[in-house]
């Protein structure tokens, strides 16, 4: 599960302070939760749009494994909703964590079945046989045409 305080580990409490409650509004005072919230819902996407990854029943949890990668993108979230920030460092973790479950979705990567697993629920792909065609083989090409 994706809480405020995972992401207290990979940020400073200052920048969760300053960052997540500029300029917010009285219906969303801090918008850490909404962003945790929504990227754990997004990461289930991504490990469900494979039929053969298994996802916990319980919808707000992640693998274990994933947590690290998944506190990059959301601390990159937070910081980026003020106009302007810039750290290269950041950046470069929330590349490589997004491409990692770009790897998830296309079923390179797999997660380890959750304890309480539920199959994915993708749907499969019709298969259509391909048309065999078996011509005979040319008699004459250019080669054997003598330059005619």
């Amino acid at each position: 599960m994706l809480t405020v305080d995972g992401l207290m580990s990979t940020m400073t409490e200052r920048e969760v302070r300053d960052f997540g409650t500029v300029s917010s509004t009285m219906s969303v005072p801090d918008r850490v939760v909404p962003i945790l919230e929504d990227l754990t819902a997004e990461i289930l996407g991504y490990i469900g749009s494979h039929a053969g990854n298994t996802l916990s029943s319980d919808t707000s949890l992640i693998p274990p494994e994933f947590k690290a990668k998944a506190l990059a993108i959301a601390r990159w979230r937070v910081l980026t909703t003020i106009p302007k920030y810039k750290d290269d460092g950041r950046k470069d973790e929330y590349d490589k964590a997004d491409a990692f479950f770009t790897s998830v979705a296309k079923g390179i990567i797999r997660p380890r079945p959750a304890p309480d697993a539920v199959a994915s629920e993708v749907p499969q792909g019709k298969v259509i046989a391909s048309p065999r065609i078996l011509a005979r083989s040319r008699r004459y090409s250019r080669d054997q045409q003598d330059g005619i």
